[in-house]
C-alpha cells in the first residue's frame, strides 16, 4: 500500500495532529512537552497517535504548555470532543465593559500622541483623537469614513506610502510581523485570509521567509509638505484575559522619536482644540 493510500485509511485523529503540529512549530520533544504539561511521555505518545483519548483536563495542561492562545486552546478542546473553555464577545457587550473602559482610559491618556485599537485581523477598532487628526491630515477626512486596517494602510500604495518617507524599512517590519501572526495560527482562516489579501497588494518588498520573531516596530517617518513627525510604536495586550476578543486586542501606542515631532503633534491638537 502507498503513503497515500495508508493517509486516506487512517483514522482520523483531530487531537493528535494539532498537538504535534504545535509541538513542531515550537520545536519541542515529547518528552519536553509532556514535561511542561505534567503527564508522561508515554500517555503524551499514545494522545498524539490516536492509542488514547485525553481527558479535558489534560488538553488544557497541553494547551497551557504550548501557551496556545484562547482561539487555539478551544480548538483542541472541540477536536478533543469538549465544549469550548473561553467565550468570544462581541466588544460592546455589557460584561467588556470594564475593559472597555481601561481601553479609553489608555487612549485618552495617550493624547496628543496616537494609539489605535485593533483585532487580530489589523482591522483599526478604535483610535483615539490624537490617531484621528493624523490620519485625517495625511489622507484626508472622506478617508476616514470607511474602516481602516492597520496593515493595509502602510501596506497599499494609494493609503499612507506617498507620506512614509521610510517606507521599505516599515514595510518589511510590517509584513514579517503580519506573516509571523499569521503563521502562528493556522486554524485561523480568517486572519490567514487576510494575509494572503495583504500579499496581493502590489508593490510589496520581498517578506522574510524565515520563522524569527519580528523585532520592535521601526521608525516611522511621516511628511506631508512642511509637516515632518517621526513615531516608534508599542504593541500593549490586555493582561490575561478570560476571553477571546479581548486576548486578540493590541493597543497600539505611538511616542514621537524626537522634539520636533512632539511640537508637531502638539501643534495638531492644538488646531482641534
Amino acid at each position: 500500500m502507498d503513503t497515500r493510500a495508508f493517509r486516506r485509511l487512517r483514522p482520523a485523529n483531530p487531537v493528535g495532529d494539532l498537538l504535534r503540529g504545535w509541538r513542531s512549530r515550537r520545536a519541542l520533544s515529547q518528552a519536553e512537552l509532556a514535561f511542561e504539561a505534567g503527564i508522561s511521555v508515554k500517555h503524551l505518545s499514545y494522545v498524539e497517535t490516536g492509542k488514547a483519548a485525553a481527558s479535558r483536563d489534560i488538553l488544557l495542561q497541553l494547551a497551557s504548555a504550548l501557551d496556545l492562545s484562547l482561539r487555539d486552546r478551544n480548538a483542541l478542546l472541540e477536536a478533543g470532543g469538549f465544549a469550548r473553555q473561553y467565550g468570544e464577545r462581541d466588544l460592546a457587550a455589557p460584561e467588556l465593559a470594564e475593559a472597555r473602559r481601561a481601553i479609553d482610559l489608555l487612549l485618552l491618556r495617550h493624547e496628543p500622541f496616537p494609539a489605535i485599537v485593533t483585532d487580530r485581523r489589523w482591522n483599526v477598532m478604535q483610535a483615539n483623537r490624537a490617531a484621528s487628526r493624523l490620519m485625517t491630515m495625511l489622507l484626508g477626512p472622506l478617508r476616514m469614513q470607511r474602516p481602516l486596517n492597520h496593515m493595509r494602510m502602510f501596506l497599499a500604495p494609494d493609503e499612507l506610502k506617498p507620506f512614509v518617507e521610510n517606507w521599505p524599512v516599515v514595510a518589511a517590519a510590517l509584513l514579517a510581523r503580519a506573516r509571523h501572526e499569521a503563521m502562528a495560527a493556522p486554524l485561523d482562516e480568517a486572519l490567514r485570509s487576510t494575509w494572503r489579501e495583504l500579499m496581493r497588494l502590489p508593490q510589496l518588498p520581498v517578506a522574510a521567509e524565515d520563522n524569527s520573531v519580528p523585532g520592535p516596530l521601526c521608525e516611522v517617518r511621516l511628511r506631508k509638505g512642511d509637516v515632518g513627525i517621526g513615531l516608534i510604536g508599542a504593541v500593549l495586550t490586555l493582561g490575561t484575559p478570560q476571553d477571546v476578543t479581548l486576548q486578540e486586542l493590541r493597543v497600539e501606542m505611538f511616542m514621537p522619536v524626537d522634539a520636533a515631532s512632539e511640537a508637531a503633534l502638539v501643534a495638531l491638537a492644538a488646531q482641534d482644540a
